[in-house]
């Protein structure tokens, strides 16, 4: 398969902090990844060193076939094949919509017959009619982001890299620019690297979503994929999985633990370690209430609401297992507190890992 991305065991630190630890993932044509995680993690400093703009401390990128960075061998960025749209767009403040769109194409010498046969598709593409004549102050917010992805797109690049271009803007504007550009990005079928910490912007734009923690990989996978089963409790509880309950393993049955001496059957994540300590991770959507008549060996357990919390649509339930471990149920009506309730756990959704010091909760 050809990649028009590849990256080998990038790393870097600053001084004694290490940033990124080997590093090591591609992209392919067409192909949308967008790197989620919290700040700090690492995702400017990882679209950076792809950039040209950072160095790496070891291993290499690769791009369109063409070695870019590995040790001594460095190539900058202008002479790299990609362009980046930043998070406050980077427009030059004393030029028009028109000359900003234009000057990668200028500096490259671009011919002016193309110069004018791509500025015409690219005003039509991102619906910048009437505003080619205006200085940057005179845009709004959302203009502003068309057309630094304009100017990204002009010299057609082999890769386009996006760092949280939407984060400026208002909640309003935010949603209904992302709906555009991933339908633009689909449209134009370019590779692309989009660094962003909001996991429905990820879910829209993405063909898969690499999760950075601290510097690491803890999960590259489809949007799909990654929500329905997600390989550490820490990509589970960004999944929304905030239902957190210590369980141990039972013996010789493979995904099957024990939640106050009642068994528990789910997706097994991580190898089973018999009679040992492990977590189960569970959506507070996923919890169905049952009536006591209802009840089954396998997969439900017996909770007493502590607090019934009115949410609009909806009632959340704190709810206390018998070994006092916290569990949080919807429900359409609330629940007196004191309230005994069987709670059901699908067993699709019940997320099963062995305890780890490293996947607890910040």
């Amino acid at each position: 398969m050809s990649f028009v991305l590849q990256l080998r065991g990038i790393a870097k630190a600053f001084g004694a902090q290490q940033v990124l630890h080997p590093i090591s993932f591609q992209l392919k044509q067409g192909e949308r990844v967008c790197i989620l995680g919290p700040s700090g993690c690492g995702k400017s400093t990882l679209l950076q060193i792809v950039a040209g703009l950072l160095r790496a401390d070891s291993g290499e990128v690769e791009m369109d076939g063409r070695m870019v960075e590995n040790g001594a061998q460095y190539v900058p960025p202008e002479k790299r094949p990609l362009n980046m749209v930043f998070q406050d767009y980077a427009l030059w403040p004393h030029m028009s919509v028109r000359e900003n769109i234009e000057y990668g194409m200028k500096r490259r010498k671009v011919d002016h017959g193309a110069r004018k046969e791509r500025l015409t598709q690219l005003q039509a593409l991102l619906q910048l009619e009437g505003l080619l004549e205006r200085l940057p102050a005179q845009l709004s917010g959302g203009q502003q982001q068309r057309v630094g992805i304009a100017r990204a797109l002009a010299t057609e690049p082999r890769v386009l890299l996006m760092d949280e271009p939407l984060s400026n803007l208002d909640v309003k504007l935010r949603t209904d620019m992302r709906n555009e550009l991933a339908n633009l990005l689909g449209n134009l079928s370019i590779a692309t690297l989009y660094v962003t910490h909001d996991m429905m912007e990820a879910f829209t734009l993405a063909d898969r979503i690499l999760v950075l923690r601290e510097g690491r990989i803890d999960q590259l996978a489809a949007p799909q994929e990654l929500f329905e089963r997600p390989a550490t409790p820490w990509v589970a509880r960004l999944m929304g999985y905030h239902n957190r309950l210590q369980v141990r393993f039972a013996n010789e049955r493979t995904g099957l633990v024990m939640l106050q001496d009642k068994p528990i059957t789910g997706q097994l994540m991580t190898p089973e370690t018999d009679g040992k300590a492990a977590v189960i991770m569970l959506q507070a959507e996923s919890l169905v209430i049952r009536n006591r008549t209802d009840y089954e060996e396998t997969n439900h357990i017996m909770v007493t609401v502590r607090q019934s919390i009115y949410e609009g649509a909806r009632w959340r339930l704190i709810t206390e297992t018998a070994d006092q471990q916290a569990l949080h149920v919807f429900n359409e009506g609330r629940i007196e507190p004191g309230s005994v309730l069987n709670v059901f756990l699908p067993p699709e959704r019940t997320m099963i890992y062995a305890d780890s010091p490293s996947d607890a909760d910040d």
